[in-house]
């Protein structure tokens, strides 16, 4: 009975490691903050689709992409641009600053892949969180990234500026038919979630089989000492 019980605790803990070693990523830095495309478009303007490319010398490694978050301007408060929002990701391969401003389908890589569709609306929330019905497994190693936002019927919004990198930085590009503006330096500071840590030195991967491996063997002495006695 003793046996199973270490051995199920052992288990559990091991799990739980490997759940705690998840991580997140921040791409940008808060220079300022931006209404597209959250807070819907300027007068005149589709506002209906927006892309944001980012470089994959600021991955450090594979990320198996499970949800993202955007982060309210500091001092903003407003109504969201209401409307079914698709986001999806693809890898490309021609350089962040070197995409389409007007052909945006033409921007999109061919392993484009829907992570979440979900409507928006209402007050814009400090956290702009978007888990993804699909994760989306990214090997920076392949090539940039690129996440397109697609919005249908949107409709309102108003003052739900997000933190953007407004035209500072190289790590983020932006294109979109919401307004004015686009290229390398422009797009909003994006939180990369993941359930699978990104590969460091030492491995989380490894660390969290270290940390089992050495549990199993503690348990291992444990039982011995058991029977001994």
């Amino acid at each position: 009975m003793m046996k199973r019980t270490l051995i199920t605790l052992g288990s559990l803990f091991c799990i739980s490691v490997g759940t705690l070693l998840g991580s997140s990523i921040t791409i940008g830095t808060d220079n300022g903050s931006n209404a597209f495309p959250f807070s819907g478009p300027f007068y005149g303007y589709a506002g209906t689709d927006y892309q944001e490319a980012y470089a994959s010398s600021d991955f450090s490694g594979p990320i198996d992409i499970t949800g993202i978050d955007f982060l309210l301007g500091p001092g903003f408060k407003g109504q969201l641009y209401a409307g079914t929002y698709t986001l999806s990701f693809s890898i490309i391969s021609d350089d962040i600053g070197s995409l389409s401003s007007t052909d945006l389908d033409g921007n999109i890589g061919s392993d484009n892949t829907v992570f979440d569709v979900v409507t928006l609306g209402g007050n814009a929330p400090n956290v702009l969180t978007f888990t993804g019905t699909t994760p989306f497994l990214y090997n920076p190693a392949d090539g940039n990234l690129l996440l397109n936002i697609s919005v249908a019927n949107g409709t309102g919004g108003s003052s739900a500026a997000y933190q953007d990198s407004e035209g500072s930085g190289t790590g983020i590009a932006r294109y979109q038919n919401f307004g004015l503006t686009n290229g390398v330096g422009y797009g909003l500071v994006t939180e990369f979630d993941s359930n699978v840590a990104m590969a460091t030195t030492p491995e989380p991967g490894t660390l969290s089989l270290v940390v089992c491996l050495g549990l199993v063997g503690l348990l291992v002495q444990r039982l011995r000492r058991t029977r001994l006695s």
